[in-house]
């Protein structure tokens, strides 16, 4: 995809973006215009390709990213709604250890509540907010893995990878390290722990109820019955 194009998806989101702030009045239209062209500028000639450090990033969700109001967190809590992995987000500003960002002309705050002495914010914005779609990516996994991804949840077997779109990233807080044999994930506030063999899910261990809630379980589809071989000629309706 050319950068005049991959930057045109995100360009209703600028405008959109900045007519909430708009004053009405000549100064303020010309000053929004100026910034306005300053990002499109900065965008264009690198193709989105610049890190959130310098307060602008263009780029796909990573993972589904769980919200609470127009709060991300990065503690990731799974009975959350969530901005599905691939939706294309603009990171406009980061301040602190926030990063304000715009997700189809909706306007989001990305958190980092819990694993900031771990990592920068910075740099776990960057994690989420990733350059390449992973569409791609998910289109070549199993029917079973996308179904569970799509739907927030995760199966056994699945890599880490994986996990990570369909739940997020783990707080650094609680997994520092992402080749560590357990990850700990929470649901509704509750703790469970995705243990790793093989760099693959062998085993989910928390709240049997939790449990439930967290493991995808594909659709039972009913078998249709077999046809009677042995009933046909000779038989007569009764």
């Amino acid at each position: 995809m050319s950068i005049k194009s991959h930057f045109s998806l995100f360009a209703c989101l600028i405008a959109s973006t900045s007519l909430l702030v708009m004053t009405g009045c000549g100064s303020g239209r010309a000053a929004i215009k100026a910034s306005q062209e300053k990002e499109a500028n900065e965008l264009a000639s690198t193709g989105g390709r610049v890190s959130s450090a310098d307060g602008l990033r263009l780029g796909y969700a990573c993972c589904n990213l769980r919200y609470s109001g127009d709060w991300v967190s990065d503690l990731s809590s799974g009975e959350l709604p969530f901005i599905p992995v691939g939706s294309q987000i603009l990171v406009r500003r980061l301040e602190g250890n926030v990063a304000y960002v715009v997700v189809d002309e909706k306007r989001y705050r990305l958190g980092h509540d819990y694993g900031r002495r771990e990592e920068k914010t910075s740099e776990w914005v960057d994690k989420l907010v990733v350059l390449n779609d992973p569409a791609t990516k998910l289109a070549r996994f199993p029917a079973n893995i996308r179904a569970a991804i799509e739907a927030g949840k995760i199966t056994m077997g699945m890599s880490r990878e994986q996990v990570i779109m369909a739940l997020g990233y783990p707080a650094t807080s609680d997994t520092p390290k992402l080749d560590a044999s357990t990850w700990k994930y929470y649901w509704n506030r509750y703790a469970y722990t995705v243990h790793w063999a093989s760099g693959r899910v062998s085993k989910i261990e928390g709240n049997p109820d939790i449990l439930k809630l967290v493991q995808y379980a594909s659709p039972v589809t009913e078998a249709k019955p077999k046809p009677n071989a042995k009933a046909g000629k000779g038989t007569k309706d009764k």
